[in-house]
C-alpha cells in the first residue's frame, strides 16, 4: 500500500463537501505556571510551549462529529490563538422552527452523534469538559460536529490556564467541590444530558443566570445523592419547572418516550459512579433504532481511491454528475484538505493576530469596571484589591476567517512562464565551458545498467514546454524522457583544445545554455552574477587518481588543479528568470500549484519517487516538507510496527547524556521547548541507539534528529525512519565508537575541496595553522544542525537530500567563502570567534546556490571518500580506444591512506576525470625530461621542472585555463601540488 495514501495533509475532500470554513478563539496562557517552571530548573519550558506541544496531537484527530483542529498560534503576552474548523450554526441559534427536537428521531440523531464524537475522544483519553449548545455545530447536513473539544486537553486540564474551563450551567454536581472530577469523562456525560433535556423541553434547565443559585443548586443535588430527582425539595432549586416535571414523569403514552426519559435520566445521574460510560449509552434502547439505520445508510465508495486532480477537470464516464468545463473562483479550494487551504489562506495575507486586533476581541472588560478598589490608611497603609481584568484570559467569541483575499489572488492572471517555467533540474544546468560531472554520471549510470532503470523510463511524463522568451532566459530543459544529447556550445571554445574533444562520449555543456554561477567561474564576493569581465590573479590546487591510470604512465601520478575566479561573461538578467527562494514560499499562486503536484505524487509514491525527485531538486512546498524528504530518502514499509517494535524504555547505556542533551536542543522552538516534544526526542535517541548496536551515541545527534522531529511531530515512526536512512547516507560511520578515521579522511577531503575551489583562502587558513577540525566537526557530525536554526536547516537540506553524499562538503566550503575577506584579514585567534559569530548572518540561499554549483563542476575523484556509503568499487570497462581518444585501462591501486590525504593540501584527480576536463586543462608533467619522452606523456602537456612551479603562476593564469594538471612521479604529486 502507497505510505502517503491516508495522510490526512493530502487526502482530498468528497466532491459534494463545501469549501472548509475556518474559524479561531483565543485565550491567554497561565504566567504563573511559566514561573514555577522557571524556579524548577525548566528555563525553556513555559505554558504557551506546553499547549502547543499537546495541541499538536489534536491536529491529528478525524471524526464525522469533530470540527478539526488546524493550528495554533502564540501571540503578545503569551497570547494563544486555535484555528480550526468551524460550521456557521451552533445549537444555541438553532430556532425551533428550523428544527424540533422533540421530533423523536432527530433527538435520536442528535443524541447519537455527540455520543459518537465523545466517545470517539473518550477512548483516546481526552475530556470535552466544556460540551454546551454553542459550541456544537451543525453543517448543512443538520450532522453535529462538536466544536473546542480540546481545550481542556491542550491546557493540561486547566494547568497551563488562569480561568476555569466549562460553563458552570452545564457542569457535573461533583464537580464545583473537587476540580480534579472535570478530567473524568463522567463530566461530559452530563453535559450531554442537560443538552439534551433543554433542546427536547424547548427550555433553559436553570431558571437563573447567578452563579452563586446555580453552585449553591448543584451542591444540594451533590448533597441529596442518588435520589436527588425524587426529593421532595427539588422544586426549591433554581431549575425550571418543565425540566422538573420531564424528570419526574413515571406515566408514558409511547415507547420512545419511556427510553428517552431513561437515557436522559441515565446522563443526569447524580452519582458519578453510577452515571453510565458512553459507550453504555450507544448501546442503550433509545439509540438502538438509530444506530441500525445509520450503519444501513452506509455505502460503498466510489473508485479509484486515489483521484488525480485531473479528474475534476474532465469527464469521467464512471461519474454520475457531470462536470463543468470551468470552475468559478470559490470552486478552486474545494476538495483540498483543510491544513493546504489554511496554508494558502497565509500566503494570501492572512494573519490570525492582525484579525484579532481589528475586531477588538482582546478588550471586554469596560474600563470603569477595572479601577483600583483601594482605601488609603494612615502612614501610607492600603487596603482593598486591585482588580484585574480577567475577562480577557479567555474569550468565547469564536471569529471567522473570510477567504476574499485568497480567491482574489488565485483568480488574477496566472504567471506568464506557465505553471512549469521553474521546474527544471538546476542540478544539470551548468555553464557552457564547464563539465557536468553529475550529469555524466546520470547518463553513465543508465548506460551501464547502475541504475533502477533506463534513464528514458525514469519519469513518466514528458516535459514539452516551450519558451518564447528572449535568449538571456535560461531555455527548457530538455525532456527527460527522451533527452537530446548534450554538446558544447558553438560560441565558446576551449583554448586550443585537443582532438579529442570531439568525442561523442564526453559530454560537455547544453547547446544555447547561457547561465553562468559555476564557483569555478565566479569571484566568491559576487558568486551569483557578473556583469564585467575580470581576472584575478591565482594560485593552484593539485589533484591525483589511484584507481586509473592513462597507459605507460601507470607508474605515475595525475595532479590536477582548477583556476579560482576564471574571467567571464554572464548575463546579466539571467538571475531574474528564476525567483529567489523566500519569494516562492510567499507566492500563493505558486505554491497552490506545487502543493497540488507534491500532493499527487506523494499518493503514489513509492512508485513515483524518480519523478518526486526530480521535481524536488527545484524546490519542496513548506507544508509537505516531511512527507517529501521521507519519500526522497526511501522510507516504505509499515514502519508504524517497525518503531513499535524497539524498546524506547530500556536503559541503553546512554540515557544520561540523553537527559542532558534533549532540555538544551533547538529550545527555541516551540515543539521542541515543550514537554511532549522533550518526551519524543528523548524516545527517538533511545530508539535509535537500541536499533543500532554496532554505533554510539554521540553529542550531537539530538540536534541531528530535530529537524525530523519538527517536521513529523505527531508521527514519531516516520521521523525514526527518516532518521535510520539518512545517518548512513550522509554520515556512514560517523557514529562509530571510534570514529576518529572516518572524521579525519572527511576533514581531509573537506581540506582538498576548499583548495581545489579556493586555493588563496585554503592556503591563508593553512598558514595561520586554522584547520578544519578546530572548527568543521560540529558542521558535518550534525550535517549543521547544531550551528544553524531550523528554518535555515530547512532550505539546506532541501538540497542535500537530493543531491550526492558529498554535497555537505560543498555547503562548508560555501560558508567559508561567504565570509571568505574577513577570514583572510585574520589570524587564528580572530578567525575563532568570526566562525562561531557569523552564522546567523549566513545567506543560505547563495550557501546553497553556491555548493550545488561547485559540486556540479568537480571530479568525482576530487571528493571520494573510503567510508562514502555511495562508494562503489571500479567496474566500468575500458573506453574503446579511438584516433582521437586516449586508452583508459583500469589500474588495481590502494586507495589513498588517511594520512597521505592528511599530508597533502590539494586532491588528486581520477585519470577518468582527467579525459572529461582535458579539453579546459593545462598539464604541466614536472617528472624528469628522460621520462617524459621515453614512457610518453599527455599531448599538448609541458615539460617544466618542479622548482619553477612557483614562476608559472602568472604565465598559467594568462592561459585562462579552468584546470591545471601536474604529472609528477607517484611519490612527488603532493609536494609538488602544495608548491603551486
Amino acid at each position: 500500500m502507497a505510505l502517503f495514501a491516508n495522510d490526512i495533509d493530502l487526502k482530498t475532500r468528497a466532491a459534494d463537501q463545501p469549501t472548509p470554513t475556518l474559524a479561531y478563539c483565543t485565550f491567554v496562557a497561565s504566567a504563573a505556571t511559566t514561573e514555577m517552571l522557571a524556579q524548577s530548573g525548566h528555563l525553556a519550558l513555559s505554558a504557551p510551549s506546553q499547549i502547543i506541544g499537546r495541541f499538536q496531537y489534536l491536529k491529528t484527530l478525524r471524526h464525522a462529529h469533530l470540527c478539526s483542529y488546524v493550528d495554533i498560534l502564540r501571540g503578545k503576552h503569551d497570547r494563544l490563538f486555535v484555528v480550526s474548523e468551524y460550521f456557521g450554526r451552533s445549537l444555541q441559534k438553532v430556532s425551533s422552527t428550523s428544527l424540533d427536537f422533540t421530533n423523536k428521531s432527530l433527538l435520536q440523531q442528535l443524541a447519537g452523534e455527540m455520543l459518537e464524537g465523545l466517545v470517539y475522544l473518550h477512548d483516546l483519553g481526552i475530556v470535552h469538559g466544556c460540551l454546551s449548545p454553542q459550541l456544537i455545530l451543525l453543517d448543512s447536513k443538520q450532522h453535529v460536529k462538536l466544536f473546542n473539544y480540546g481545550l481542556n486537553y491542550m491546557t493540561g486540564q486547566g494547568a497551563d490556564i488562569d480561568f476555569p474551563i466549562g460553563y458552570p450551567a452545564y457542569l457535573a454536581p461533583e464537580s464545583i467541590f473537587n476540580m480534579d472530577v472535570r478530567k473524568s469523562t463522567k463530566q461530559d456525560i452530563w453535559s450531554l444530558g442537560i443538552v439534551l433535556v433543554e433542546q427536547y423541553t424547548r427550555c433553559s434547565f436553570w431558571t437563573t443566570s447567578d452563579l452563586g443559585l446555580i453552585f449553591t443548586s448543584l451542591s444540594m443535588l451533590a448533597k441529596w445523592g442518588s435520589h436527588a430527582w425524587q426529593h421532595e425539595h427539588l422544586e426549591t432549586l433554581d431549575i425550571n419547572e418543565n425540566v422538573i416535571h420531564f424528570l419526574q414523569q413515571t406515566d408514558f403514552n409511547e415507547k420512545n418516550d419511556r427510553d428517552l426519559h431513561h437515557f436522559i435520566m441515565d446522563c443526569l445521574q447524580v452519582d458519578p459512579t453510577k452515571r453510565p460510560s458512553g459507550h453504555s449509552l450507544l448501546s442503550s434502547r433509545f439509540l438502538s433504532s438509530w444506530i441500525n439505520s445509520n450503519h444501513d445508510d452506509l455505502q460503498w465508495i466510489k473508485g479509484p481511491a486515489l483521484v488525480s486532480d485531473d479528474r475534476l477537470d474532465n469527464d469521467d464516464d464512471d461519474n454520475d454528475t457531470p462536470t463543468t468545463t470551468k470552475k468559478s473562483p470559490k470552486d478552486i479550494l474545494q476538495g483540498l484538505p483543510i491544513s493546504q487551504v489554511y496554508n494558502l489562506w497565509k500566503l494570501a495575507g492572512g494573519d490570525v493576530e492582525l484579525d484579532a486586533e481589528k475586531r477588538a476581541v482582546f478588550s471586554i472588560t469596560p474600563v470603569i469596571e477595572r479601577l483600583p478598589q483601594l482605601c488609603g490608611l494612615q502612614e501610607g497603609m492600603e487596603i482593598g484589591t486591585t482588580t484585574k481584568d480577567s475577562a480577557q484570559l479567555y474569550s468565547d467569541t469564536i471569529c471567522k476567517l473570510g477567504y476574499k483575499e485568497l480567491y482574489q489572488r488565485l483568480d488574477q492572471e496566472q504567471r506568464t512562464n506557465g505553471s512549469m517555467d521553474w521546474d527544471t533540474d538546476y542540478f544539470m544546468v551548468v555553464d557552457d565551458d564547464d563539465v557536468n560531472f553529475l550529469l555524466d554520471g546520470e547518463q553513465t549510470r543508465s548506460a551501464t545498467g547502475d541504475g533502477e532503470a533506463p534513464l528514458e523510463d525514469e519519469f513518466i511524463f514528458t516535459d514539452d514546454t516551450t519558451t518564447t522568451a528572449t535568449a538571456s532566459r535560461i531555455p527548457d530543459e530538455p525532456s527527460i524522457a527522451s533527452p537530446r544529447t548534450p554538446q558544447r556550445a558553438s560560441t565558446t571554445v576551449p583554448t586550443t583544445p585537443p582532438a579529442s574533444s570531439r568525442s561523442g562520449r564526453r559530454t560537455l555543456s547544453f547547446t544555447g545554455l547561457s547561465r553562468s554561477n559555476s564557483i569555478s567561474s565566479l569571484p566568491p564576493t559576487s558568486p551569483t552574477n557578473i556583469t564585467s569581465p575580470t581576472t584575478t590573479p591565482t594560485t593552484f590546487s593539485t589533484t591525483s587518481g589511484s584507481h586509473s591510470s592513462i597507459s605507460h604512465l601507470a607508474s605515475s601520478t595525475l595532479v590536477g588543479a582548477s583556476i579560482d575566479s576564471i574571467t567571464t561573461t554572464a548575463d546579466t538578467s539571467s538571475s531574474s528568470s528564476k525567483l529567489p527562494l523566500f519569494l516562492r514560499e510567499q507566492d500563493v499562486n505558486y505554491q497552490f500549484r506545487r502543493q497540488a503536484l507534491f500532493s499527487a505524487l506523494l499518493q503514489q509514491y513509492p512508485a513515483s519517487k524518480k519523478e518526486l525527485i526530480h521535481h524536488a531538486k527545484v524546490d519542496i512546498p513548506p507544508l509537505l516538507r516531511g512527507k517529501v524528504w521521507a519519500a526522497i530518502l526511501g522510507v516504505h514499509g509499515n514502519v508504524q510496527k517497525q518503531y513499535s517494535d524497539i524498546g524506547k524504555c530500556i536503559d541503553v547505556g546512554s540515557d544520561r547524556q540523553i537527559d542532558m542533551d534533549v532540555p538544551r536542543c533547538h529550545q527555541y522552538n516551540q515543539l521542541l521547548a515543550s514537554s511532549v516534544g522533550h518526551d519524543k526526542l528523548r524516545r527517538l535517541l533511545k530508539a535509535w541507539v537500541f536499533a543500532n548496536p554496532d554505533l554510539t551515541y554521540w553529542q550531537g545527534l539530538d540536534s541531528l534528529c530535530a529537524p525530523f522531529l519538527t517536521l513529523h511531530f505527531n508521527d514519531e515512526p516516520m521521523a525514526f525512519a527518516c532518521l535510520q536512512n539518512f545517518i548512513p547516507r550522509f554520515l556512514n560511520n560517523f557514529f562509530l565508537a571510534y570514529n576518529a578515521h572516518v572524521l579525519q579522511e572527511y576533514l581531509a577531503v573537506f581540506r582538498h575541496l576548499l583548495s581545489y575551489h579556493d586555493p588563496q583562502l585554503s592556503s591563508h587558513m593553512e598558514t595561520i595553522g586554522f584547520m578544519p577540525d578546530l572548527y568543521a566537526i560540529p558542521w558535518f557530525l550534525t550535517m549543521f544542525t547544531h550551528v544553524f536554526p531550523l528554518d535555515k536547516i530547512y532550505h539546506l537540506w532541501d538540497k542535500l537530500l537530493v543531491g550526492p553524499s558529498s554535497l555537505p562538503l560543498f555547503a562548508g566550503i560555501a560558508i567559508l567563502r561567504q565570509i571568505r575577506t574577513m577570514i583572510l584579514a585574520c589570524e587564528f585567534n580572530d578567525c575563532l570567534v568570526l566562525i562561531s559569530d557569523s552564522f546567523p548572518k549566513v545567506d543560505i540561499e547563495k550557501c546553497v546556490q553556491n555548493a550545488m554549483s561547485m559540486c556540479k563542476v568537480t571530479p568525482p575523484s576530487v571528493s571520494a571518500r573510503i567510508h562514502d556509503h555511495d562508494s562503489k568499487p571500479t567496474t566500468e570497462a575500458p573506453l574503446a580506444p579511438t584516433d582521437d581518444d586516449f586508452v583508459v585501462v583500469s589500474d588495481a591501486h590502494e586507495p589513498l591512506s588517511i594520512e597521505t590525504k592528511k599530508n597533502e593540501l590539494a586532491p588528486r584527480i581520477n585519470v577518468t576525470d582527467l579525459h572529461r576536463v582535458l579539453p579546459y586543462c593545462l598539464v604541466l608533467d614536472i617528472r624528469s625530461e628522460q621520462a617524459f619522452t621515453s614512457e610518453g606523456h599527455i599531448p599538448s602537456s609541458m615539460n617544466v621542472r618542479d622548482h619553477q612551479l612557483p614562476n608559472y603562476a602568472t604565465t598559467l593564469t594568462k592561459l585562462n585555463r579552468k584546470y591545471h594538471v601536474v604529472v609528477a612521479e607517484a611519490d612527488e604529486g603532493g609536494k609538488c601540488g602544495m608548491l603551486l
